[in-house]
């Protein structure tokens, strides 16, 4: 496969998914362009034991922690803060997933936001697709008691106001 017609089919999926750690839109245009370049240069040690687009997210992971590292920067860092938030879905959600540990938090990220299957999920951190739907339905769940505390602090806090 040519380098253009590569960039063509995965640039969009590699960007939003350096967007989605990153938060970042320069930084992950420059990591775009860096996974691209990086990979016309391994293309060679591709195995095919895994898709096009979850070796180049791999490279695009690896590249963007290593970018954290030198800067001496923690990846927990840039995560959206509250008022970041485009989303129209309620924002306690975000607040909620925003607490998990990793790697619930890049999983969930990466199946709702980056629309990326369990398989490809797995093919990232090295894993199974079983592996990949396992932390998943964890993530899930741990979502969901953050959002039950939540909401439950929220309505004790409203009934005792009005007491």
């Amino acid at each position: 496969m040519e380098l253009d017609e590569m960039y063509r089919e995965h640039a969009k999926q590699v960007y939003l998914y350096l967007l989605s750690l990153s938060h970042d839109k320069a930084l992950s245009e420059d990591l775009m362009q860096e996974t691209f370049a990086k990979a016309s240069l391994k293309i060679r040690d591709f195995r095919h034991e895994s898709t096009l687009s979850s070796w180049l997210c791999s490279i695009a992971r690896n590249l963007y922690f290593d970018f954290c590292r030198k800067k001496k920067r923690d990846p927990e860092q840039d995560r959206p803060s509250f008022a970041e938030v485009k989303d129209p879905r309620d924002p306690r959600i975000f607040v909620c997933l925003h607490e998990l540990p990793e790697p619930y938090r890049e999983i969930i990220w990466l199946r709702v936001y980056g629309l990326l299957s369990f398989a490809q999920i797995g093919e990232i951190f090295s894993r199974s697709e079983s592996w990949s739907r396992v932390m998943y339905h964890r993530g899930k769940c741990r979502l969901r008691e953050s959002w039950d505390k939540e909401y439950e602090e929220e309505t004790h806090d409203r009934s005792t106001k009005t007491e």
